[in-house]
């Protein structure tokens, strides 16, 4: 008998091992009770997944570095203690308007740096390329007069270890797989930023209208995830992400700061959006985005719905389909936060 020529391919295995197993928290609930449960019960198993669960604390000490005039708002680099004697650049653009501020918690994607999600380009050409998919949506948000808060994510910027990928320069790989040797997720510690960046943020006195928070791509990730485990979140814009893992992580290369071991045991990416109903959430996909398809984005999203659903909530989640590539959407996330803070 003659061996096809695709015999020894694996293929076909992984597909019969994701359609076949059962993932535990699949969204199923028809009463809030059991919604409840459920999301109490999925938040554990997520937060234990993630290596998140005994946590060592954070002091949550800031030192201010510098301020730069942008116009309309200025730009604060600070450094802010998230423990273990780590500490995470963060920047404040805060508009030149009299408080109380609107106040959104923002995450850059797969970026040399933060610098970019806050348009600060290194040469014009750079500043033409992110300006085409509007991937200076701080700086949109800033200059729309919100509170804005971003944090440089571990991997990126000044964030690196000694083993630094190039182009652009990055210590995603050293990172996740040293943290998972410790029995801890990069993904995870980048949660825990934001969740000490949140404290932080939400220790001012001149807020109003609740903590928003945005993300593209890689800073979608993080978004996510936090909205999911954080119900101080209160308003979710996730962009250039949402989708399914099977049409998207598995589906083709992509960094190893996205993968999450025994993930697909659990349960889908729309059921981890479920968990931040009743909450705005809205999930901005751009129709030609060939990283994160958006048909699966459609497919994930009828999760979400239900969930919304479940709580009489509908109107509070909303898949955006641009007619764009991988990218964010200003006007798209300004109208959602405008109509939800």
């Amino acid at each position: 008998m003659k061996i096809p020529a695709d015999s020894f391919s694996l293929q076909a295995h992984l597909d019969k091992v994701y359609s076949t197993s059962p993932r535990k928290f699949a969204f199923s609930a028809r009463t809030l009770k059991d919604y409840s449960i459920w999301q109490e019960d999925f938040r554990a198993e997520l937060t234990r997944l993630l290596g998140l669960e005994n946590h060592p604390p954070a002091l949550l000490v800031t030192e201010s570095i510098q301020t730069i005039d942008r116009g309309t708002y200025t730009e604060e680099k600070l450094s802010l203690d998230v423990g273990e004697g780590v500490q995470a650049p963060i920047y404040l653009l805060t508009p030149k308007q009299e408080p109380p501020y609107k106040p959104i918690l923002v995450f850059h994607g797969h970026d040399p740096s933060a610098q970019y999600c806050m348009g600060n380009y290194p040469d014009e050409e750079t500043a033409r390329i992110n300006l085409a998919t509007d991937n200076n949506y701080a700086r949109a948000l800033a200059e729309a007069g919100y509170l804005v808060c971003v944090v440089e994510q571990r991997g990126f910027g000044e964030r690196l270890t000694d083993q630094v990928a190039q182009i652009p320069p990055r210590s995603c790989r050293h990172l996740a797989f040293s943290y998972l040797m410790h029995g801890r997720t990069l993904l995870g510690e980048r949660v825990w930023d934001g969740m000490c960046a949140a404290t932080w943020f939400l220790s001012r006195k001149d807020l109003v209208g609740g903590l928003g928070c945005t993300g593209q791509s890689g800073g979608g990730t993080t978004t996510l995830w936090l909205s999911a485990l954080d119900e101080r979140i209160s308003k979710v814009v996730v962009s250039g992400y949402f989708n399914s893992f099977h049409g998207s992580i598995l589906a083709m290369e992509h960094c190893e700061c996205n993968y999450v071991p025994h993930l697909l045991e659990l349960a889908e990416m729309g059921d981890i959006a479920a968990l931040i109903a009743p909450r705005p959430f809205c999930a901005i996909n751009g129709e030609k985005d060939d990283i994160y398809p958006v048909a699966f984005a459609h497919e994930q999203f009828e999760t979400v719905r239900r969930a919304y659903e479940l709580h009489n909530a509908s109107n509070a989640c909303q898949l955006s389909i641009h007619p764009g590539e991988h990218g964010y959407n200003n006007m798209m996330s300004q109208n959602w936060f405008s109509a939800t803070m």
